[in-house]
């Protein structure tokens, strides 16, 4: 007789409502309904638009909804035969491994080394065993040559592999995984996929299955690994099953913004002259630049990069995690400074100006918002760029109300920012960015995280600010939306310029409007961005593990006089106490001031 497999995560008519986050408004309802069983050792992916529930679920299935979270929960959840309502986060912990959508919110220690040693030390682990675990992990998402860097060194990429690898450490039950490859390139995301099939072999050989939940834009990590896929809408399960859900359900997953599961990524051509242009608005001649805090005989994170952007472009600026990307752009505004070499924007040399000067010429939408929000509401967060460089009160608010109605903003212009869903934060870093319409535009990772239908959303907005002659520079990892959107490539390597040019036959633009994302009938209405949120508590973190975070920051703040990572610093960056004029530098104490007002 067949035994029937293990059921170690059950659904039953999970619903979840989150609390109002100010008053006179309504609570939000996240998940409706749910019902889902998951046996032992299944891959079950869960994909949607944003906000439709899926970083709720992944909270739902490891504790943190309710425990952790601020609304009230209707049926029940049940993992590894325990109820969630009865029992601690930390309980939890022992069986299920989480990465959240936001990995910077996960990492705390002064090492990579002690984020890895964390959850070892906390299942009281013989320490003579321990090496060998993290080499092991670290080794699996190809970190190992990283083990003794500060987190806070490390690129959004690389950040994201070291909470995988802390979560994997402890070989869990049930891994939950909330966007983990949105920050990762090409190669690491298929570098992280191949670990975990690798975890996933020797775990089912010593008879411990591991039981992998994860919610993925990028769905093209399902193939050949999924079980399942459940397709979640409004909260709500609008299907469960194989693969063919993509062929049988094209036209919702199409409206919801979910992309196809395509293989290879377009092959870009460059334009073979690479002549210095006649009117560069951006110019590196021979920078180089190494962080201050890296170990001894490392490389450079720039070398010697020489460089001129011409006025107008749209630059596609690709490498692998760590390569220097958001380290060259970082120089374009002031926040580093070339230790040898020149950076020129528009003729000024950025060393001899302030982040704060430099804010009239170069807006920067950072990779995580979080770095650049603070206003009391939106209205006021996406109107204070504007209004700090001088801009007529009439015009700002011509360009606040433009921003949200484009963004689908308009019904939470008077919600605290901070209180917002992932995808709504991004929004409103964006729009809080372009509404100040400087000449150069710099994008870091600006649709990661986010469904097709957002992200053409915001890409044609920057298409008409580069239409109007703004130079934009993004570094993106989407190899697709680069080929339809940029007019260059610029392609780094360890610290330098490896490809740079025009692109041969740039795709038909500005003619994509974002209503042809996915399908011809366009995305259904525009979501609610209230929905799904995650609820953060005003210094910015998410709930997971708040009591271990106190404890692990005050720990880390006694090894060698290092900063913890609630202390919000910025890779880089001295310690700016000025304010930074506006320009949303996302270092110095005005951008983050309000956290100690709160």
């Amino acid at each position: 007789m067949t035994q029937l497999p293990r059921i170690v995560i059950e659904t039953q008519g999970l619903g979840w409502r989150y609390d109002p986050s100010r008053e006179g408004q309504a609570p939000v309802q996240a998940l409706r309904g749910v019902d889902l069983r998951i046996a032992s050792g299944e891959f079950v992916g869960i994909v949607g638009a944003t906000g439709a529930g899926k970083s709720t679920m992944c909270m739902a299935l490891t504790g943190i909804v309710p425990a952790l979270a601020e609304g009230r929960m209707s049926g029940t959840v049940t993992v590894m035969g325990q109820d969630t309502r009865g029992c601690s986060v930390p309980e939890l912990s022992r069986h299920v491994g989480y990465v959240q959508q936001d990995p910077e919110s996960q990492l705390f220690c002064a090492s990579v080394e002690d984020e890895i040693a964390f959850p070892l030390e906390s299942r009281g682990v013989d320490p003579a065993t321990m090496d060998s675990l993290i080499d092991e992990a670290l080794d699996a998402v190809g970190m190992k040559a990283f083990r003794n860097r500060q987190p806070s060194q490390l690129s959004g990429g690389q950040m994201q592999r070291v909470a995988i690898a802390a979560a994997l450490v402890s070989h869990p039950d049930v891994l939950v995984l909330d966007e983990p490859t949105a920050a990762l390139d090409p190669d690491g995301r298929r570098e992280v996929m191949e670990a975990l099939d690798s975890i996933r072999r020797r775990s089912a050989q010593r008879g411990t299955p591991m039981t992998i939940v994860m919610a993925e834009q990028h769905t093209e990590c399902f193939l050949g690994r999924a079980d399942r896929v459940v397709f979640l809408d409004h909260g709500q399960v609008q299907t469960s099953g194989g693969m063919e859900i993509f062929d049988t359900m094209r036209v919702p997953l199409a409206h919801a913004g979910v992309a196809q599961p395509i293989g290879a990524n377009p092959r870009i051509e460059l334009e073979q002259s690479a002549m210095r242009p006649d009117d560069a608005i951006i110019t590196a001649d021979h920078v180089t630049y190494r962080y201050p805090n890296a170990l001894k005989g490392a490389a450079p994170a720039l070398d010697d990069v020489t460089l001129a952007i011409p006025r107008g472009a749209f630059v596609g600026l690709v490498g692998r995690n760590g390569s220097g990307k958001t380290t060259l752009v970082r120089h374009f505004d002031g926040l580093l400074r070339p230790q040898s070499g020149t950076v020129r924007v528009d003729g000024t040399d950025v060393s001899s100006h302030s982040v704060g000067g430099m804010a009239r010429h170069v807006g920067f939408v950072f990779q995580n918002p979080d770095h650049q929000i603070f206003c009391s509401t939106v209205r006021d967060e996406i109107g204070y760029g504007p209004r700090v460089l001088g801009v007529p009160a009439h015009e700002v608010g011509e360009r606040v109300d433009s921003l949200l109605e484009a963004l689908s903003l308009r019904d939470v212009a008077a919600a605290p920012p901070a209180t917002l869903d992932y995808g709504a934060r991004r929004a409103v870093a964006f729009a809080s960015v372009l509404a100040m319409r400087t000449p150069v535009l710099v994008l870091d990772e600006p649709t990661a995280c986010l469904d097709a239908n957002l992200s053409e959303r915001f890409l044609h907005l920057v298409d008409e600010a580069n239409s109007r002659g703004v130079t934009v520079i993004m570094i993106s990892h989407d190899m697709r939306a680069i080929a339809r959107h940029c007019t260059h490539l610029l392609r780094m390597e360890r610290g330098h310029v490896t490809q740079w040019g025009a692109v041969a036959a740039p795709a038909a633009r500005r003619s994509r409007d974002p209503q042809d994302s996915q399908d011809p009938q366009g995305p259904r209405n525009p979501r609610n961005p209230r929905a799904d949120r995650e609820r953060r508590p005003p210094d910015g973190f998410g709930p997971v593990c708040a009591g271990r975070r106190m404890v692990a920051s005050a720990r880390s703040a006694r090894q060698d006089g290092a900063q913890p990572r609630g202390a919000r610093a910025v890779p880089g960056v001295a310690a700016l106490v000025a304010d930074c004029g506006g320009a949303r530098c996302g270092a110095c104490d005005a951008c983050h001031g309000w956290r100690a007002a709160t």
